[in-house]
C-alpha cells in the first residue's frame, strides 16, 4: 500500500526550504516532488461493473471494449457475454462511470449497474 503525503509532510519541506531565509532551486526540489506525489496518491483505481443490453454476439462485446479502451483513464476492461456483463477499471482522477456509460452508448449500446 502506498502511504500519500500528508500535507504535514509537505508543510515541513515549506518550513525547512524558508528557515535559511533564502529559497532555492535545491531546497524547491523536494518540495515539488512531494506535492507531485501527493496529488498522484489522491487518484485511486476504481472498478465498475455494468450490465449490457443489446449483446447478441462476440462482435457487440469486441466493440463495445474498444470502445470503453477509448475513453481517457481507462486501465482494463473484461466482459462476460453470457451474463452480459462488461466490467471496467479506471483511475478515477481521469475517467468516471458517466463517461464511460456514454462511450457504451455511443457504441450503441445502453448500459446500467
Amino acid at each position: 500500500m502506498v502511504r500519500p503525503f500528508a500535507p504535514r509532510t509537505a508543510r515541513r519541506l515549506i518550513d525547512r526550504a524558508t528557515a535559511t531565509g533564502a529559497v532555492t532551486m535545491g531546497a524547491m526540489k523536494p518540495l515539488w516532488s512531494a506535492l507531485a506525489l501527493a496529488f498522484a496518491a489522491q487518484a485511486a483505481e476504481q472498478s465498475l461493473s455494468l450490465k449490457v443490453e443489446g449483446w447478441h454476439s462476440k462482435g457487440d462485446v469486441y466493440k463495445t471494449e474498444s470502445a470503453v479502451q477509448q475513453v481517457r483513464g481507462v486501465i482494463r476492461v473484461s466482459s462476460d457475454l453470457g451474463s452480459k456483463t462488461l466490467t471496467v477499471v479506471f483511475d478515477d482522477a481521469s475517467a468516471n462511470a458517466a463517461v464511460i456509460q456514454k462511450a457504451i452508448s455511443g457504441a450503441g449500446y445502453v448500459s446500467h449497474r
